[in-house]
């Protein structure tokens, strides 16, 4: 027996990595967007459901890519998919710049700011970063709490 339902994507049952997909999905908004491009996918075909959970689990990047970002994990860590990472202002962050960490640790007891130094990017958007002249830090700082200094 064979049937066709209709159903907006953010109603569909999927299960194992496609829920997960899809549970993203709509957490973020883009069901719409995803279902215009499942539809343009399969074309004059009606996908099983099977078909549409493999999609959405396995094409993952492909997703991503078609809302603008470079892989599934920019996608949902809302990295727009630039190997280099900004502070709060929008910089660039690279090993060897001054920062002040936009935390409790990044000010001293008088309330003046501590400089750091970034020592090692993660390349996940976590920084380590030193006092100066402190040997193997291991202090990590999100890109959005660090500020690069002038």
């Amino acid at each position: 027996m064979e049937y066709r339902v209709e159903c907006d994507l953010d109603q569909f049952n999927a299960w194992s990595g496609g829920k997960d997909t899809l549970e993203t999905l709509i957490e973020k908004g883009d069901c719409d967007d995803v279902q215009q491009l499942i539809e343009d996918t399969f074309l004059d075909e009606v996908p099983t459901e099977t078909e549409i959970n493999d999609f959405l689990w396995f094409e993952r990047d492909f997703i991503a890519e078609h809302l603008g970002y470079a892989d599934w994990d920019a996608y949902e860590y809302g990295d727009e998919g630039d190997e280099d990472h900004q502070d709060m202002n929008g910089t660039q962050i690279q090993v060897g710049d001054k920062v002040r960490w936009d935390d409790e640790a990044g000010v001293d007891e008088d309330g003046s700011d501590i400089i750091f130094t970034v020592v090692e990017d993660n390349e996940d958007g976590y920084f380590n970063i030193a006092y100066e002249g402190e040997k193997n830090p291991e202090r990590w700082a999100y890109c959005g709490e660090l500020e690069v200094l002038e």
